[in-house]
This record gives C-alpha cells, structure tokens and sequence, in this order.
C-alpha cells in the first residue's frame, strides 16, 4: 500500500514539472494540459479583463489575468484570443518577462504561455498586451488556462466579449 502512495507522489511531481517550460504546441486547439489529472470542475478563482470592450483592428488593448485571493496564484498558463475556435490577433510581451513567453498557435505571438521559473515568481496578476490584426472586424474573447500548479488548472477561463472593428 505504501509503495502505491509513492508511485503516485513520483507521478503528481513529474506531471506537475512535464510542462514546466510552457504549453506545447499541441495543446493549442483544445488548450487541455496532457497532467495525469482532470481539469477542475469547480468555478475558476481567476478572472480575465480587457482595458477596453471595443478595440479597432490593429489598435493595442491590454489583458489581465488575476487571482480572486492572494493565494490564487499564477503557475502555469496559456492564453488566446478567440473568435469562436479560431485564434486570432498577437500578444506581445515586456522585454525579457520573466513570467511568460510567446507561443506560436498557427502564427507566431498568438498565444502566451508561461516560462519555466522558481514558485516564487508565481503570480497573482499577470497582464499582456494584444493587437487585433488589421482589417478584422468581429466579436472575440479571451480564453485560458490557467494553473494553480501541476494538479490543479482550469480549462476555458474566459473574459467578457470585446468587439473589434475595422
């Protein structure tokens, strides 16, 4: 019985460093981490929010991605800008983000992903900067997946719609 108890401790802390250097490409279409664990069913403790609810295409907007508490912090992560399943648009980040890096979903910058890092630097907020591409024009929203740590992440966080016009 002991031994099982073991295998499971080996396996949770495998799982919980298998991404540790950020989302992979795979799981750019259904955003669902490959962890030996489900997703959480209960409601997300983050929230998303927009600087803005209508942005023209090719005007910067900013995005914050914040635990509800103090306790809600940031591990892992992997954010889009979705019109319906389609990604759109490009994040950029800050000079040398010591959180998150860009991660290319189809097209280079329209995804962020977290990069590997000490749980110190784990944060409760964390905000991006997106850009809509030119002459889109449409009704997006954000999407994420958001993780505590390596056996406890959301799936489908999202923020209100923003609309995006040409």
């Amino acid at each position: 019985m002991w031994a099982s108890y073991v295998v499971l401790a080996v396996s949770l802390v495998a799982a919980a460093n298998a991404y540790s250097t950020g989302a992979p490409e795979s799981v750019c279409q259904d955003m669902v981490p490959k962890h030996p664990v489900p997703a959480q069913s209960s409601p997300s403790p983050y929230t998303i929010t927009t600087s803005t609810k209508t942005v023209k295409a090719g005007a910067p907007m900013e995005v914050v991605i914040s635990g509800k508490a103090p306790s809600n912090t940031i591990r892992g992560l992997l954010l889009q800008a979705r019109q319906g399943d389609k990604i759109v648009g490009k994040f950029t980040l800050k000079p040398n983000d010591p959180f998150a890096q860009l991660l290319n979903c189809g097209e280079p910058g329209n995804a962020v992903t977290h990069k590997k890092h000490n749980e110190k630097f784990d944060k409760q907020t964390v905000a991006f900067t997106w850009t809509p591409p030119a002459g889109f024009s449409g009704e997006i929203k954000f999407r994420a997946t958001i993780a505590l740590n390596g056996a406890v992440f959301w799936v489908g966080v999202e923020s209100a719609p923003v609309q995006v016009s040409s």
